[in-house]
């Protein structure tokens, strides 16, 4: 069959093959000749149109090598490619700035397919994809294969003709759970050694900060969250006070009594104003439990229940007991207690959305609740580098997040950074313990200490050269027996209080009309929060906090063009390879407009 067309072009399709007749004048004279030199010439060996499927798919002279699929690309593909793929596009650059053979060699130790066995697709191609996934940015990797199928830019970028078959979502999977949270490590040391060559790293000042993340999941309700919370509560009273037997009967007051205490220890406060938030939560529960028993094998979160009171169990089991001997559930008296304390730590146990397990609940601003994660940026002050990134659920107290980030930077780039710029979530004696012994200059800006019922807070209390603390008027306070949180009460003399001019402005409502005023502290974290106050102060500290500020501008730019505004997977490890992903995407973006190479 043949088919005529405009300016002398034919189409002639035969049982074995198909024959494109195209006039020269369909290009316009400077293509034509563009794709003349092309097929005239050797320019092909080095063309950069031709660097991805010579680079990509190339398989090393060394034992045990992995074998990659070898993806054929037509006559067609290349004029397509020279037509549709401008050299100077943001992608191209990008393409050109990473060391994909390195790529495959950090991975080939995951495959097991050097003497027999189906041929894989090349690490480098898949990574590809990824780093697509969140440049585009696309809603999901579905939608990634799609997208790749139908544009002739994406397909070059990884390595694929335009009549190449593609891998599928699963492929893409299956390559993150196999080459593991370690080799994405390895490619950002990778690509952050490469900054350090180009000189895009000074290591001077570091910046740390890190944003909450929005779970890709549906959030359970506080409601739903009680429910859960209750169900986890009855079934470890059944395992630790009736010998794993679930069968014998619960005392009648202790569903009510296990509700009421799972609404409490959430505190909502809609949940706590309703007299009959109890009862509907015990009637969701059996609810839950028929739903389960109708249910053809386990629910996630039901699995999920077991496991955190099996974890519960298990502690409880190798504690040692010192002191007074916690009070039996048995004891009526002592059984909201009891619960209560189980329930703080089941909570923190417990899967608080559907869909993603290991995603929790916590406040990213004052008044922002989130169920998601915490994704933390270490960057190098010169061009905002990120030599290292956190992934952690939104429960996980910041201040544990930046010494871990600051010890991948030294072992990424061999050294500390000399100083480092933090927000007051960084503001713990820990930090500056931790900080002081890598020698590392901290301007981290001061957490409030106001204490409950008010009065002047701890910023008004100051220690003499003999370390001894005075109170707000200069008067010198007593130090009493350390209590075994660490903090030492200090307690100032009656009759100082009695006639300071400052009483009713320093007492708390607990220790008005008279006093003498008390405050509880923990005496060297206490003088170091004060040297860390004191320092805010300083010129130095606003210029690093400006720089710093400037900085922050990295989470506006990965929430807008790296799909960081939401969590594209659903565990913490598969996320935190997403962190990884959006900071390698983000330093390579960096090298390339350096020109530089990864």
């Amino acid at each position: 069959m043949s088919l005529s067309y405009g300016h002398a072009s034919f189409v002639q399709c035969e049982a074995e093959q198909l024959t494109l007749n195209l006039s020269a004048r369909v290009f316009g004279a400077e293509v034509w000749a563009a794709i003349q030199a092309w097929f005239q010439t050797d320019v092909r060996a080095s063309h950069w149109l031709s660097a991805p499927f010579r680079v990509m798919t190339a398989e090393e002279d060394v034992v045990d090598y992995p074998r990659w699929k070898q993806t054929g690309v037509d006559v067609l593909s290349w004029v397509i490619f020279h037509l549709l793929v401008p050299p100077g596009h943001t992608l191209v650059k990008l393409w050109q700035a990473i060391d994909w053979a390195a790529i495959n060699r950090l991975c080939a130790p995951a495959y097991k397919n050097s003497q027999s066995g189906q041929r894989a697709w090349a690490p480098a191609q898949l990574f590809a994809l990824l780093i697509l996934f969140f440049v585009l940015p696309v809603p999901s990797e579905c939608a990634l294969l799609r997208m790749v199928a139908i544009v002739p830019l994406y397909r070059w970028f990884c390595g694929f003709g335009i009549f190449t078959t593609l891998p599928d979502h699963s492929t893409l999977h299956t390559f993150r759970k196999n080459i593991g949270l370690e080799r994405f490590e390895a490619i950002l040391t990778m690509v952050v050694l490469c900054c350090l060559e180009a000189g895009l790293i000074a290591n001077e000042l570091a910046h740390f900060d890190m944003t909450g993340v929005a779970a890709s999941a549906h959030d359970w309700t506080p409601f739903e969250r009680a429910v859960l919370l209750t169900q986890a509560l009855l079934r470890y009273w059944e395992l630790a006070d009736k010998g794993e037997t679930p069968d014998a009967l619960l005392p009648e007051a202790l569903p009510q009594l296990a509700a009421e205490v799972a609404i409490e220890v959430l505190d909502n406060k809609r949940l706590k104003k309703d007299s009959k938030a109890p009862s509907r939560v015990l009637k969701s529960v059996e609810r839950w439990d028929r739903r389960q028993q109708e249910a053809k094998g386990q629910a996630l979160w039901k699995m999920a229940l077991e496991e955190a009171v099996q974890t519960l169990l298990v502690e409880d089991a190798g504690e040692e007991k010192k002191g007074e001997e916690p009070s039996s559930p048995q004891e009526s008296k002592a059984q909201r207690r009891w619960l209560k304390e189980t329930a703080q730590r089941l909570k923190d146990l417990l899967p608080h959305a559907s869909g993603d397990l290991d995603a929790r609940v916590g406040w990213v601003s004052n008044v922002l609740l989130r169920c998601g994660y915490w994704m933390g940026f270490l960057a190098d002050g010169l061009h905002g580098v990120i030599t290292a990134v956190g992934v952690v659920p939104l429960n996980v107290v910041q201040h544990t997040q930046m010494i871990p980030a600051l010890d991948a930077h030294q072992e990424r780039v061999g050294d500390y950074p000399k100083e480092v710029a933090a927000d007051s979530a960084q503001d713990y004696y820990p930090v500056h313990q931790a900080l002081d012994k890598r020698q590392i200059k901290s301007h981290i800006a001061s957490r409030e200490h106001q204490g409950r019922g008010e009065g002047l807070s701890s910023d008004h209390f100051t220690w003499d050269e003999e370390e001894r603390l005075h109170c707000p008027s200069g008067k010198v306070m007593r130090p009493g027996k350390p209590r075994k949180d660490g903090k030492t009460p200090f307690k100032a003399e009656a009759s100082d209080c009695a006639s300071c001019s400052r009483k009713a402005r320093c007492l708390p409502k607990g220790q008005q009309p008279d006093g003498p005023r008390l405050i509880h502290l923990e005496p060297a974290a206490h003088q170091r929060w004060l040297q860390n106050r004191e320092h805010t102060h300083t010129e130095e500290y606003k210029e690093a906090q400006k720089k710093r500020f400037a900085s922050e501008g990295l989470f506006g730019l990965a929430k807008r063009l790296y799909g960081a505004d939401e969590m594209p997977y659903r565990s913490e490890p598969m996320n935190h390879i997403a962190g990884l992903m959006i900071g390698i995407a983000m330093d390579l973006a960096l090298l390339a407009r350096h020109g530089a190479t990864a």
